[in-house]
């Protein structure tokens, strides 16, 4: 009897176990409070909408991130909190997910095994749009558990402000900070070392994974010696199809009066006023403003260089020249974002990843010769940044003393986006042949041993920066092509650049000290003209141009050529009243 009992006690114990294994949820304790999970699969677990800093509204609409407050409850991490705002005037499928400002929140994949021994690599993904759409909660839970949770990496996606939210700079930082958005990713990069082990993770294991513009934010804070000089933040970081280009300071300026200007009249208020007065519009009002302008072509995405990864008038080629030494894999697809003749877009504009003397004469330039080379002969400039910047910034983290694996996702169909779908996802094609499956075999298994073990392959060999070599990864069953190394990674697009073009701007230089002009001039997109300035002294002073004067020489000619005219047909002799001088004809 006694033994019959036993077994029941056991049994029901167990059967306990298995039930709340299931279906039970898991809470874990932070240094804000506690939170609830969900399980899936008996040991994976969940956590969502943690947050790592103060809802950003009210005065902290444009301003920067401040530390959550305590949670008293057991908070309901269970499900994602909504997404940031950001722009939705292209569809897509992140437009249908429900916005709120409220949203600086992080979503953590995890497992029992990392809950008990808290040793586990974390890997933070940083996801891409342009700083202006795409969102943290917008990839597939299974995929990210199954890949790397089942590997013992904590997976976690942090969000941040995007579009005007996060971008909006009136050229001073005590009005309103610029590069708000990048500065919410090292608040999120600080919050996770921080708690870290209360998910499993080791805080001096943390990696960093982005995409796209993502991946723009994970390689400059991995070459950073502000974000982290000492290696406390950040191990290694792994960086997909970055797009590296920088908005113009003047042109996001300019823009951002544009967009506040669409509520005021201009040169009517201070700036203080007008700031003061958007941190009081609904965040949607302010998300149909951006939308008006992207009518007009004029766009809130990418972000300055500057704060808080650079100082703000530090070159770009100083920037990666003085690199923080990491182990870094980095790459891109083949095709990225195609080579159609694309629609110029302000702020943003060609060649803007690189140092110039005369930014808006080389964007002239590029884009006279792109619009008139042959169809398909030359990729459009977003697709030429993200080819040469990820050879000159992995050829610069060699330089410096770190290991990088370099690699082109060859696979076709290919395009900006094509690969996500074997590293987070998303954007599945809805047919798939078997090449393709074979890659979605291997892909995120490279990225789980680089974070592991830093050695994505045993075939991938390091990068040697005088060859350039790479892994191409690429599988066609018919012809025999597997993934492997190759040499000379877009060297003709960096010639193109660092040669052919920094010669032009070299050019431009000379023939404007040739003719005593100094400081520079937008010949494209368009004439800056910046609104009231508060600061006399401001190197935006028109008065302080010669072709200030010239135009006022030019407009009282006109004047007086006007009176002389008027003054001539009126000395004529007397007319009937019913008609009229013929300068009225």
């Amino acid at each position: 009897m006694i033994s019959f009992r036993f077994y029941c006690t056991v049994s029901i114990s167990l059967l306990c176990f298995l039930i709340s294994s299931t279906i039970g949820q898991r809470v874990v304790t932070t240094s804000y409070g506690k939170l609830e999970g969900k399980t899936v699969n008996r040991d994976q677990h969940m956590f969502k909408n943690v947050p790592f800093a103060k809802p950003p509204l009210g005065r902290l609409r444009f301003s920067y991130a401040e530390w959550p407050e305590p949670y008293d409850d057991i908070r309901d991490a269970r499900e994602y909190s909504p997404a940031c705002m950001s722009n939705a005037s292209k569809e897509t499928a992140t437009n249908y997910l429900p916005m709120s400002e409220d949203c600086l929140y992080l979503n953590v994949f995890t497992n029992e095994n990392c809950l008990i021994s808290k040793k586990c690599k974390t890997l933070i993904y940083i996801h891409g749009g342009g700083i202006n759409s795409g969102s943290a909660i917008q990839f597939n839970d299974t995929f990210i558990l199954e890949r790397y949770v089942q590997n013992d990496i904590v997976f976690i996606i942090p969000a941040y402000r995007m579009g005007v939210f996060g971008l909006l700079f009136f050229g001073d930082d005590n009005l309103v900070p610029h590069n708000l958005g990048i500065h919410d990713c090292k608040h999120a990069l600080h919050f996770i070392h921080q708690e870290i082990s209360h998910f499993g993770g080791h805080p001096n294991d943390i990696n960093v994974m982005g995409h796209s513009a993502g991946g723009h934010i994970s390689m400059v804070f991995a070459f950073s010696r502000l974000i982290d000089p000492n290696h406390q933040l950040i191990q290694r970081v792994v960086v997909i199809s970055a797009v590296p280009s920088y908005d113009m300071p003047e042109l996001l300026i300019k823009n951002c009066y544009d967009f506040a200007n669409r509520c005021f009249k201009p040169n009517e208020t201070s700036d203080e006023e007008i700031v003061a007065c958007l941190r009081r519009k609904d965040s949607h009002e302010l998300i149909l403003m951006q939308r008006e302008m992207e009518h007009d072509h004029l766009y809130f995405w990418n972000f300055l260089a500057g704060e808080p990864f650079m100082h703000l008038n530090e070159s770009i080629a100083h920037f990666k020249a003085n690199a923080v030494t990491r182990e870094m894999m980095v790459g891109n697809t083949i095709d990225e974002l195609g080579w159609p003749w694309r629609e110029k877009e302000n702020p943003s504009i060609a060649g803007s990843f690189m140092d110039w003397e005369n930014p808006y004469e080389v964007a002239d330039k590029f884009n006279d010769y792109h619009d008139n080379a042959a169809n398909g002969t030359v990729a459009e400039s977003f697709t030429q940044g993200i080819y040469v910047s990820t050879a000159t910034y992995a050829a610069a983290q060699v330089n410096a003393g770190g290991k990088v694996y370099l690699f082109q996702s060859n696979q076709r169909p290919s395009s900006h986006v094509s690969d996500m779908q074997w590293f987070v996802g998303t954007h599945r094609e809805d047919y798939h042949t078997p090449d393709m499956d074979l890659v979605d075999k291997f892909y995120s298994k490279l990225i789980v041993n680089f974070t592991k073990y830093g050695v994505p392959s045993p075939m991938w060999e390091p990068l040697d920066s005088a060859r350039m070599n790479y892994y191409a990864i690429e599988v066609n069953t018919e012809t025999g092509v597997g993934p492997k190394m190759e040499e000379r990674f877009h060297e003709a697009d960096v010639n193109f650049w660092f040669i052919n073009m920094t010669a032009f701007d070299r050019e431009v230089t000379r023939q404007k000290q040739l003719l005593n002009i100094t400081g520079r001039y937008p010949m494209y997109p368009g004439p800056v003209i910046l609104p009231h300035q508060t600061n006399e002294s401001s190197s935006f002073d028109v008065s302080s141009k010669w072709w200030f004067y010239a135009l006022i020489v030019v407009v009282a000619l006109i004047i007086f050529y006007l009176i002389y005219v008027l003054k001539k047909a009126f000395l004529k002799s007397p007319v009937d009243d019913d008609e009229t001088t013929p300068l009225f004809k």
